[in-house]
This record gives structure tokens, C-alpha cells and sequence, in this order.
């Protein structure tokens, strides 16, 4: 067989060190999934709905630092893709959607070509930051290795490939690919300077760590910025883990409650790193301004002051920023310890009073899964009533790269981001859901048992949409269109191939997680919500009789 234009994609794919792809194979790409298993060096997984494997490889991207591809069919098949490449578009995530498209004799031509879409790289813009189209074979291979460079370039962000069905048959040449090194944003030392400066004169500091300490693997440099300043740690959702929430510097996941933010009133200086202070549901944290001078150090220059006028910023990546930082205060003070004391009264007191509101039931569970879950495992939440009221914040996180929710708000990814991040990673892994979001990819329980992915799916059943019939009680005084009847998800799981069992107790609980994590591939636990203590912030559906 001669060389093609879908060999060049498998090849650069293989040469970008890609392990996995997620896919669904389609007259539009047929060519490139054959090339990849010629090729032999990538494995495709088979997924059940193009959204699911976009969320999938996201997920894939976050806990492993890689590129997540999905390889989807032009038309609807590509339409499908796009709400995973919205997440990923939100969540900062190095995804590539890699789709086919009509023969170039009757792209545009309005002829009703099978899954022709005209308009197909409009729309892709709109939710990537780079999209290209070779419309000849000699140009496929610029074509990818241009998408991947933008995908690694700065705020990491994804990116299309679309290449004509005639494209990917025609014969080619063999292409050389390169590895992306990304433009490298040091940042200005004097900027550094001066903020090095005002953290040494201030002796009041606080830390904001967000997701792009994450990505730019600035862990460790957090670390000892801390430690040098002895300054509280308060991460973003997306930045837990960048310091160890068992650390005694790190306050966690609480910038936005009440009790921390009271207690960190009197700083005199805000480090915030690769954070945009994401202003959450109506609006309602823009209010928690930064206290003191806020020191921004963003890779995204748009970033720096939008949300909170910033009294020194810096464009530079994470690392970078806390390693020119760390260079230039060898000389500082620890902070005030009576401020420091304050800070960590409030984190034990937030931590209290949030556990209390969990009722009796529900403390014991998270401990439970914590405790089996290995200080490596990930932990996914997709939006519902246990991820606001644990997940986010009292749930431990111990390591970068090993939590991730919907960033975008969307219920229903949490599944797929899951079985994703446990192909990446090859760990064992936990996901929580709620069963109205569980229900929009079940499906993908098949794409699990495929593969025998090691999950752990525990699905919180309170029989409908949780969050919004708590949102609609507290606001409306009445609850309407959240209620979706009891399903039986363990022998929905049974029917596809993944053991499950339905639990009504803590004891129950306990057990099936035992017998989960002891499964080499997925195994669901379905939670009956309505024989557990009721949380503060939940409703459960009135009884019918």
C-alpha cells in the first residue's frame, strides 16, 4: 500500500509520543484509523458518542499532561465534539479533534454530499483557539504540526484538524514532526523584581494558586515559595494539588468562602498565579477581591487585571514566575504569625462546619472512598449535590493532577473525563455523579468494559437534577421539571457488562467500595440518596404514593 495523507497523521501522531486515541470510525476517517493500526504505535479506544471521547480525551490531557486527540466523522459526527471542546476550551486542556471532511471536488458545492458541512470551521472556531483544513496532501503535515504548536503555545487550549476524504487517500510523502516546544514566557525581571520586593517589605501574604500551576508543573516551586514566605496557600478548584492539601501551608480549595476570606481581610499582598478568579454562578464571588496589592503573574496577558485591578502583572508561565521569585527572596521574612494563626483557625473551622452540614452519613463516605483511593489515584466529580457539598473542597487532594470537575459548569462530563484520565494514567480512579448527569453518557459504560478501565463509578441517585431542585426550593419556594424517577443503575451497569450493586447504607457503602477497588476493571455503586442522612444543601423528591 502506497503512503498517504492519513499515514502522515498517524505518523504524527506516533512521533508527538500519542499512547491513546478516542474514536469512532466513520467513511470520513476510515483512512486514519487504518493508518494508526498499521502504524501500530497508538491504540484507539472506541467510543460510544463523539462528545463522550471528546470529554474522554480531555480527561486524558488533564491527569497526564499529554495530548488528548479524538478522532471524529465531518458533520455530525464533528457537531457532536463540539460541547467536549468547550469544556476543554474552559478547563485550559490540550485537546485535538482530528475529522474528515467531503472530497474537495464537492466541498462547498451545496451537492448534499453525505455529512458535508460547509460550515464546519466556523463553528470549531468558536470553541478552539486554532483550526486548519489542508485541501491538498502536501499541506497535511504543516497543517498538524501548526494545530499542536498553538495547542502547546502559552494558555494551553484545543485545537481542529479537518482533512477532505480524498485528502487522506491520496499519496504522499513522509513528513518530519516535532516534538512542540511552545514559545517560553519568562516574564520581565524587573517586573519580578518589584514584586519580589513588595513580598519581602509586606509581612501579611497570601498565595491564590490556580490551574496554571497545574499545567506548567509548578508544584514544586509553589512549595517553596511558601515555605520560604510562610504563606498561606489558597488554591482554585483547578489548582488542587499544587500544593498537598495535607501540607500545613495550604488552606485549599476556600478562596471563595466566606470564613477564609474574612480571615485574609488584613493581607497586605495577594500572590496570584495562573488564576482568573473565576466569578462562579450569578456572579456571586467577583465581590472577593483580592486582599491588599495583588501580584498577577498569568501566560495569558488578558488575564492580568481583568477580573481585579492588579498592582503588579506579569505574563510569564507558572514556573518560570515562582523559580524568578524564589531567586530574588533569600532574604525574606516569614510572615506574621498571628496572621498565619488566624488563616489556619478559619481553614479548621470552614472544614468543621462544612462536614457538620454533610449530616451523619455522608462524612463517612468520603472518608471511606479517601481512604481507598490511593494518594495517586484521581478523583472526578461531575456537577451534582455531593461534589458542591464535598468534592470541591473537604474531599483531600495530595497530588497535582489527580482531581478535575466540569469546569465549564456542564453536568454529565464527569463519566467520560473519568474513563479518560484512567486510560491515561492507568490508575485506579474515582468518579462521583449525580443520575441526571450520570444518564447523559451511561452509555460510555460499554466503552469501560471494552477496556476494562480501572473505575470506580458511584453514582449518587437522589432521582433527578439535585443542585437545580435545591437552587429552585431556596429561590422559588417549589421544585418543578427536576424530578427523573428512581433508575436502576447497577443493572443498567450488569446489562453492559460492568458489575454494580445498589447500596442503602454507610456499611453497605463501605463494602462495595472494598469490593470495587478490588476489580481489575470498572465496577459502579448505585447510592440510594433517600435511606442516608440528608446533606443541608439537598432535596430529596417527595414520596409517591
Amino acid at each position: 500500500m502506497s503512503y498517504t495523507g492519513a499515514d502522515i497523521i498517524a505518523e504524527g501522531l506516533a512521533a508527538l509520543g500519542v499512547r491513546h486515541v478516542f474514536g469512532i470510525v466513520s467513511i470520513h476517517n476510515m483512512p486514519i484509523m487504518d493508518a494508526i493500526n498499521r502504524l501500530g504505535k497508538t491504540r484507539i479506544i472506541d467510543v460510544r458518542h463523539e462528545q463522550g471521547g471528546t470529554h474522554m480525551a480531555d480527561g486524558y490531557a488533564r491527569a497526564t499532561g499529554e495530548l488528548g486527540v479524538m478522532i471524529a466523522s465531518t458533520g455530525p459526527g464533528t457537531s457532536n465534539t463540539v460541547t467536549g471542546l468547550y469544556e476543554a476550551q474552559y478547563a485550559s486542556s490540550r485537546v485535538l479533534v482530528i475529522t474528515g471532511q467531503a472530497e474537495t471536488a464537492f466541498y462547498g458545492k451545496a451537492l448534499g454530499y453525505v455529512h458535508e458541512a460547509e460550515n464546519q470551521l466556523p463553528m470549531l472556531r468558536t470553541v478552539c483557539r486554532r483550526v486548519e483544513s489542508p485541501r491538498h496532501v502536501d499541506a497535511v503535515a504543516s497543517a498538524f504540526q501548526n494545530v499542536v504548536d498553538d495547542i502547546f503555545t502559552g494558555r494551553p487550549a484545543p485545537g481542529a484538524l479537518e482533512i477532505p476524504i480524498d485528502v487522506q487517500y491520496a499519496a504522499a510523502t513522509r513528513a518530519v514532526f516535532r516534538k512542540p516546544e511552545g514559545a517560553t514566557f519568562p516574564g520581565l525581571p524587573a517586573a519580578f523584581d518589584r514584586m519580589a520586593e513588595r513580598l519581602k517589605s509586606a509581612g501579611r501574604r497570601v498565595i491564590v494558586a490556580g490551574g496554571g500551576v497545574i499545567s506548567s508543573g509548578a508544584g514544586e516551586a509553589l512549595r517553596q515559595l511558601a515555605e520560604r514566605l510562610d504563606c498561606p496557600v489558597i488554591t482554585s478548584v483547578d489548582g488542587r494539588g499544587a500544593l498537598p492539601e495535607d501540607h500545613p501551608l495550604c488552606i485549599g480549595n476556600y478562596y471563595n468562602s466566606a470564613g477564609i476570606y474574612q480571615a485574609i481581610a488584613d493581607a497586605e499582598v495577594t500572590l496570584a498565579v495562573g488564576t482568573r478568579f473565576a466569578v462562579g454562578v450569578d456572579g456571586q464571588f467577583h465581590r472577593f477581591t483580592p486582599p491588599g496589592d495583588l501580584l498577577q503573574v498569568d501566560i495569558d496577558p488578558a488575564m492580568i487585571g481583568r477580573a481585579h485591578r492588579a498592582a503588579i502583572g506579569v505574563q510569564a508561565d507558572a514556573r518560570l514566575a515562582l523559580e524568578a521569585l524564589l531567586a530574588r527572596t533569600e532574604e525574606a521574612h516569614g510572615n506574621d504569625a498571628q496572621f498565619n494563626q488566624k488563616v489556619l483557625e478559619a481553614r479548621e473551622g470552614v472544614r468543621g462546619a462544612m462536614r457538620r452540614r454533610l449530616g451523619g452519613d455522608w462524612p463517612q463516605v468520603m472518608d471511606k472512598l479517601r481512604a481507598a483511593l490511593p494518594r495517586d489515584g484521581v478523583f472526578i466529580r461531575d456537577q451534582t449535590i455531593s461534589a458542591y457539598n464535598w468534592g470541591n473542597m473537604l474531599f483531600p487532594v495530595y497530588e497535582p493532577r489527580t482531581t478535575m470537575n466540569p469546569t465549564s459548569g456542564a453536568i454529565g462530563p464527569g463519566l467520560p473525563l473519568a474513563i479518560g484520565a484512567a486510560i491515561g494514567t492507568g490508575k485506579h480512579s474515582v468518579v462521583i455523579h449525580g443520575d441526571g448527569g450520570f444518564m447523559f453518557h451511561a452509555t460510555e459504560l460499554a466503552t469501560a468494559a471494552q477496556y476494562r478501565v480501572p473505575l470506580l463509578v458511584c453514582v449518587f441517585n437522589d432521582q433527578g437534577y439535585g443542585v437545580l431542585r435545591w437552587l429552585q426550593d431556596t429561590r422559588f419556594g417549589r421544585i418543578n421539571e427536576t424530578d427523573l424517577g428512581k433508575v436502576d443503575f447497577a443493572m443498567m451497569a450488569e446489562s453492559m457488562g460492568v458489575p454494580g450493586e445498589r447500596v442503602t447504607s454507610v456499611a453497605e457503602f463501605s463494602a462495595a467500595v472494598d469490593r470495587g477497588m478490588a476489580v481489575e476493571g470498572p465496577y459502579l455503586i448505585d447510592i440510594d440518596m433517600e435511606h442516608f442522612d440528608p446533606m443541608e444543601i439537598s432535596v430529596m423528591p417527595k414520596k409517591r404514593n
